[in-house]
């Protein structure tokens, strides 16, 4: 794929896989990862994940995203042994003012590429000229401490 922004097209597929949802397994400290249904609310402004004890907590604002990082970057992948999980199938999701990571394996690269590519084709705020005009008046309202 040449370098620049991806084509429209490819992006309407990644957004509509997101929105239509992929089994992932979530890692965490010390126990097993956990198998967890993440899919993309249909406002494109929140991941959610199910089934979740938190219920409508169960979701992180795209807004809230600081970084999508791909592999086994994160501190919980490194407690892994290796060759646990195909590094092409990892990545992290930070996000939050504490920089929580949310650390996942797919079930395939390109399913991790989709991921990975479509978040930060939101994180850019490209997905529509309302959501950026949202987060611009939310991050004037909130200015971020430098």
């Amino acid at each position: 794929m040449a370098l620049g922004s991806p084509p429209q097209k490819h992006m309407e597929r990644c957004m509509s896989s997101m929105q239509a949802g992929t089994q992932m397994i979530k890692l965490r400290g010390g126990s097993k990862g956990l198998v967890r249904f993440y899919y993309l609310d249909e406002h494109k402004s929140c991941i959610r994940w199910r089934p979740s004890r938190k219920n409508e907590r169960a979701k992180i604002s795209i807004d809230s995203i600081q970084e999508v990082c791909e592999g086994k970057q994160s501190e919980i992948f490194q407690r892994y042994a290796d060759g646990s999980f195909d590094p092409n199938c990892c990545f992290s999701i930070y996000y939050g003012d504490h920089m929580e990571s949310l650390d996942l394996v797919s079930s395939s690269g390109e399913e991790a590429r989709t991921w990975i590519t479509g978040l930060k084709y939101l994180m850019a705020g490209i997905s529509d000229e309302d959501s950026l005009s949202k987060r611009q008046r939310t991050r004037d309202q909130y200015p971020y401490p430098i």
